[in-house]
């Protein structure tokens, strides 16, 4: 079976790497980090995983501009297996994310999701802070990572103003997340949810049961958590083959061909 891998991170961090047991619960741990495309490869071709969206950790924690610039120069080394991500800021203070800036060299980059990190770059997401950026992304159907890792209000808060938005979640922890998230997909088609943190029996397959697989991508959040557990909590999910193919990579592949921009 084909499988996507639709969150990975290269680039190092400090020893001790940041884990979100629960939003607002951080640990940290020494995990195993993949320095650049070339050991991320072998961590994919060690589990038997086709390709990967990729973002680089200097996206959050030096500056997006730089993590931008340096998650290409990493996806361009394999560009038949490695999709890049980029993350935004707020147009009024860096006029490069504006809109008519940003989508040509999306396009000109391979680029077809974006990310946020709001509290780490210090600002807030929403119309007020982003201007047209946030409902011209929704429109054309670019998927947008966010996570709650420092809390859920923000995404409700930005579900509400942009209803229509595509935004995968990922790094929401490994506690149960059914309160927060079932209320989103009951009310958002087009939130989704990266499987790396759902490691709890029953999780994938009571989602399948309620909102339908097309809800769910299979990823890891590598290298917060190893690509093998992921991968075995969907292997050993229960779900038919239909739905496992789609968690694996039709989804994915569907929410890119919906792209406009």
């Amino acid at each position: 079976m084909k499988i996507i891998d639709c969150s990975c991170a290269v680039g190092y961090k400090t020893v001790n790497y940041e884990i979100v047991n629960h939003e607002n619960f951080i640990v940290r741990e020494k995990v195993k980090q993949a320095r650049d495309a070339e050991e991320l490869l072998q961590e994919l071709d060690f589990c038997g995983i086709d390709s990967a969206v990729v973002s680089h950790n200097t996206m959050a924690d030096v500056d997006p501009d730089y993590g931008n610039r340096a998650v290409l120069a990493e996806t361009n080394k394999a560009p038949d297996r490695l999709l890049p991500t980029w993350t935004i800021l707020p147009p009024i203070t860096e006029s490069q994310y504006a809109p008519k800036h940003l989508f040509p060299a999306m396009k000109a980059n391979g680029v077809q999701l974006l990310r946020a990190y709001p509290e780490r770059n210090r600002y807030l997401l929403n119309g007020v802070v982003m201007g047209d950026l946030i409902g011209e992304i929704a429109a054309a159907k670019i998927p947008l990572y966010l996570t709650p890792s420092e809390g859920w209000h923000s995404i409700y808060s930005l579900m509400k103003e942009y209803p229509t938005l595509t935004v995968i979640l990922h790094n929401y922890g490994l506690w149960s997340h059914a309160r927060l998230t079932y209320p989103l997909f009951q009310t958002y088609k087009n939130l989704y949810i990266e499987s790396g943190d759902m490691q709890t029996a029953g999780e994938i397959k009571d989602i399948c049961s309620k909102f339908g697989s097309e809800r769910i991508l299979f990823g890891s959040n590598f290298p917060s958590n190893a690509i093998g557990g992921p991968l075995a909590a969907l292997i050993g999910s229960g779900i038919t083959k239909d739905q496992m193919e789609n968690i694996a990579y039709k989804n994915l592949e569907r929410l890119l061909g919906e792209v406009t921009r």
